[in-house]
C-alpha cells in the first residue's frame, strides 16, 4: 500500500516529549518560515474570548498560503493584510465579533467575515498544544478511541468510505481516507478528502468505451498524472489512437490498473490541507495525523485491512505520531506509533494496538453490499439499522505478540529531493 502527504502548515506542538514534538517539516513550511521570517512565541488568549492574540505562525503562513492560492478567494484581502501588518505593531488581536485586526497601537484594518474566520480557525490549529510534561499517554488514547462517540464516527467514516467506492472487474474498491487527529474525551478523525478518487470514479465510469476514455483522458490529462504515474493508461491510449490491435483492451486493462492502485492510497495536498485546517473549529490537543487501511471486498464480504506499513512507521518516526486505523469485519483496530518515535527506530513490535470488537458493528456492515454502479450500495436481506455501539458487548483486545509477524513489503515511488536533500512531505509514499 502506497499513502502520500503533505503539509502546508505545520502543526500545532504535539503533545509528546522534545525529540519528537516538531516533527519533519519540509516543502511547503521551510518556504514559509524563509518567507515569513523567524516565529516568535506569543502568549495563549483564551480560545472563547472574541478577541484573541493572533500567534505568529498563524498569520504569517496562512496569510502567505492564501496569497499565493487565493484559497476561498481571500487571496487579494490576505495580500492587503500582510502588507498592513508590515507597517503594523505586533503583537496583533483578532476581534472575531467586531471582524477587525488590530496592532498593539490601536490601530486597526476591518476583515471580511469569511478571512475573520479563516484566521480563527488557523489559529485555533496552532492552539492544539500541551505542555511537555503532560504528553497524550496511550492509555489517554485508548479511553478516547473506545468512547462509545468515537466508534460511532470511526465507523462513519468506514462507511463513508465504502459509499464512495467503485466497482470494476466484478470487485468493490474501497479508498483510503485521512486527515488529522484531536483529542478530549473524545478521538477526533477531521477528514481531508483525497481529490483525485473523483478522477477514478470518472474513469471507472467509462472503462466500458475506450474512445470516451481517450476523450476524458485528453480533457484531463494533466490531472490524470496524479494516478497514473507510470504512464500506463497514457501509453494504452496512444496506441488506441494509432489503431494498433488489442489497444482497446490494454486501455480497459490500464483502467483497471490505475483503479486499484490508487484505491490503497491517500494523498494530502497543498490546499487539502490548508482547507481541512481552515474548515472547520479545533479544540482539544492535537494528537497527530492519521490515515485508513480500509475494507475491501472479498467474496462479497468486507474483509479487514492490514497493519500499519514499513512508510507509516517512517511517517511516524519522522512526525512522534502517526495513527493507523485499520478496518476489521468486527470492530476496528487503531495503531499507535508514538513508540517508534521514543525509540528512535522502525520495529513493528513496537506499536501499541488498540483493538474494538463489536456483535453489532460486525452486523451493520453484514448489511452493507457493494452495488453493481460507482458509489452505490445495495442493503442485505438483514437491513442494518442506525449503529449504535453497545458498551456491554464491546470485547477491547490486548495487542497480539504476533503482529511483529505480519510485515508486509510495499511498493514504493520516490519522489524528487526537497531543501536540504530531504522528499518533501507531499511526496513520501505511505500506506
Amino acid at each position: 500500500m502506497i499513502r502520500e502527504r503533505a503539509e502546508s502548515l505545520p502543526p500545532p506542538r504535539r503533545s509528546l516529549p522534545s525529540h519528537r514534538a516538531s516533527g519533519t517539516w519540509l516543502a511547503a513550511a521551510a518556504f514559509f518560515a524563509a518567507a515569513a521570517g523567524s516565529i516568535m512565541a506569543q502568549e495563549k488568549a483564551p480560545r472563547s474570548e472574541p478577541r484573541v492574540i493572533l500567534r505568529d505562525a498563524a498569520r504569517a503562513e496562512a496569510l502567505l498560503l492564501m496569497s499565493v492560492s487565493d484559497h476561498g478567494g481571500l487571496g487579494e484581502e490576505a495580500r492587503r493584510i500582510a502588507a498592513w501588518m508590515r507597517e503594523g505593531q505586533p503583537p496583533f488581536t483578532l476581534d472575531r465579533r467586531g471582524a477587525e485586526v488590530e496592532d498593539s497601537r490601536g490601530v486597526s484594518l476591518a476583515l471580511s467575515a469569511a478571512m475573520t474566520l479563516t484566521l480563527k480557525r488557523v489559529n485555533e490549529w496552532y492552539g492544539l498544544e500541551a505542555p511537555e510534561d503532560d504528553p497524550i499517554t496511550h492509555e489517554q488514547l485508548k479511553a478516547a478511541a473506545l468512547a462509545p462517540a468515537s466508534v460511532a464516527r470511526i465507523q462513519q467514516l468506514f462507511e463513508a468510505a465504502i459509499r464512495r467506492g467503485v466497482r470494476i472487474e466484478g470487485q468493490w474498491l474501497t479508498p483510503e481516507v485521512g486527515g488529522e487527529a484531536t483529542i478530549d474525551s473524545e478521538l477526533r478523525f477531521e477528514e481531508a478528502p483525497d481529490p483525485r478518487w473523483s478522477l477514478v470514479q470518472d474513469l471507472v465510469r467509462a472503462v466500458g468505451d475506450p474512445t470516451a476514455v481517450a476523450s476524458w483522458y485528453e480533457r484531463r490529462a494533466i490531472e490524470v498524472g496524479l494516478i497514473d504515474g507510470h504512464g500506463l493508461l497514457k501509453g494504452a491510449i496512444l496506441r488506441l489512437k494509432l489503431g494498433m490491435r488489442g489497444s482497446a483492451d490494454e486501455v480497459r486493462r490500464a483502467v483497471v490498473t490505475v483503479a486499484r492502485n490508487a484505491a490503497p492510497t491517500y494523498s494530502l495536498g497543498i490546499e487539502e490541507h490548508f482547507a481541512l485546517v481552515a474548515g472547520r473549529d479545533w479544540r482539544g490537543r492535537y494528537v497527530g495525523g492519521w490515515h485508513t487501511h480500509s475494507p475491501h471486498e472479498v467474496n462479497q464480504t468486507w474483509a479487514g485491512g492490514d497493519v500499519p506499513s514499513f512508510e507509516d512507521m517512517r511517517n511516524a518516526l519522522d512526525l512522534g505520531q502517526y495513527l493507523t486505523l485499520s478496518f476489521q469485519p468486527d470492530g476496528f483496530d487503531l495503531y499507535d506509533a508514538a513508540p517508534l518515535a521514543d525509540a528512535k527506530r522502525i520495529d513493528l513490535s513496537l506499536l501499541k494496538v488498540i483493538r474494538y470488537r463489536s456483535v453489532s458493528w460486525r452486523d451493520h456492515f453484514r448489511g452493507l453490499r457493494p452495488g453493481p454502479q460507482v458509489g452505490s450500495l445495495e442493503r442485505g436481506s438483514a437491513r442494518p439499522s442506525r449503529f449504535q455501539p453497545n458498551k456491554d458487548e464491546v470485547r477491547v483486545l490486548d495487542p497480539d505478540s504476533s503482529l511483529c509477524g505480519h510485515m508486509h513489503a510495499d511498493l514504493v515511488l520516490t519522489g524528487p529531493q526537497g531543501p536540504g536533500g530531504h522528499v518533501p512531505l507531499a511526496l513520501l509514499n505511505l500506506s
